[in-house]
């Protein structure tokens, strides 16, 4: 199981090279102004590096200064690494997040994005750091059920807004 881990991760990781590549150098360029999930693709596959990274940062952050009297060379390179994804990855989801604003709404972009960045996120870091060795059926259910009732609602809270309530009836159209 050890070594499935770092296969399966890896193999994740190349799946989201390629996805990336894919949309951000045919598709979006095509079809970003016309489809809000060429550009929610984007943030949310990245999204599924930054939050990784961060994590990985503070770690290797530890091992790099921890006030050992020799510093490690390895944890100095990883530190770095991670760090110029983080930072790559959250530039390109500025600009990516800004082409959306400039062509979809916010409302419908933000609930889209709330779904989908959550989704990769939670893939990335399950598959990273083998978090479902730990848990339950229960568990699992709880998460999806949580889960799931936060994206509903967050997605009917966003849709909502755009909604237009009134009392009074609508006028025929004859009138």
């Amino acid at each position: 199981m050890s070594t499935l881990s770092p296969l399966l991760f890896v193999s994740y990781i190349t799946l989201v090279l390629l996805l990336l590549v894919l949309l951000i150098g045919w598709l979006s360029p095509a079809y970003g102004k016309s489809n809000i999930m060429v550009y929610v693709g984007i943030c949310s596959l990245l999204g599924s590096f930054t939050v990784p990274s961060c994590k990985g940062l503070g770690l290797a952050a530890k091992e790099a200064f921890g006030g050992n009297s020799t510093p490690d060379n390895g944890a100095l390179f990883l530190f770095q690494s991670l760090l110029g994804i983080l930072l790559v990855s959250i530039l390109t989801q500025f600009t990516f997040i800004n082409r959306a604003l400039e062509s979809f709404s916010s409302n419908v972009f933000e609930a889209v994005y709330y779904v989908t960045f959550t989704c990769s996120v939670i893939l990335a870091t399950a598959i990273l750091f083998k978090e479902w060795e730990e848990l339950g059926a229960l568990d699992c259910l709880g998460i999806l059920c949580g889960f799931t009732t936060i994206s509903v609602g967050v997605t009917l809270l966003r849709v909502s807004q755009e909604a237009v309530l009134t009392w009074t009836p609508p006028k025929a159209k004859d009138e």
